[in-house]
């Protein structure tokens, strides 16, 4: 999700989707237990790695907004995944953390679906962590086809924005970042 040097200066505290194990059984990829939301406190003195879990729920592709990139961080935002048989897949809900409260918010899309990696668009350049949209790409395998969805930052619950349907399958695995106008 993100890291960043501790506030109090003794080390990095690193956010992480945390898989109990990886490649020792599925070389194809992490298909060993259900991967968590995780704090990293590393010790810039050479002392232990504590480790903190943030959210038991399972979780891919955790994004924050991008201008906060190596700084401290309130809010974050993941699919969520479940395990089945011999891979994940996505249970087609987008989780918003507010980690600085400690609590987090479920948007759910509906059987049938899944989600690709949520990007943070700020409403302005000066606009606060959470003062925007959350774009997510949903697919559905009824029509086999994606829809963007804006969603409101501070309310991913409530209705979207927009839904920009396409007219043909995202494919998985699809990586989006947000570039302001590079004008």
């Amino acid at each position: 999700m993100n890291a960043y040097d501790d506030p109090g200066g003794d080390g990095i505290v690193l956010d992480v989707v945390r898989h109990p194990s990886m490649f020792r059984t599925h070389v194809l990829g992490p298909a060993e237990g259900v991967p968590t939301l995780d704090r990293w406190h590393i010790d810039a003195h050479g002392g232990a790695v504590k480790e903190e879990r943030l959210d038991d729920r399972g979780q891919e592709f955790p994004r924050v907004d991008e201008r906060r990139v190596g700084l401290p961080h309130r809010y974050g935002y993941a699919p969520a995944v479940a395990r089945e048989e011999d891979h994940f897949a996505t249970e087609a809900a987008l989780l918003c953390h507010d980690l600085e409260a400690g609590t987090s918010t479920a948007r759910s899309f509906g059987a049938g679906t899944s989600l690709g990696e949520a990007v943070f668009v700020p409403r302005a350049d000066d606009a606060g962590e959470a003062d925007g949209w959350v774009l997510v790409l949903v697919y559905s395998a009824e029509t086999d086809r994606s829809a963007l969805h804006i969603l409101n930052a501070d309310d991913v619950t409530g209705d979207p924005e927009a839904v920009v349907e396409l007219p043909q399958r995202v494919p998985a695995g699809f990586h989006g970042n947000w570039v302001p106008d590079a004008g």
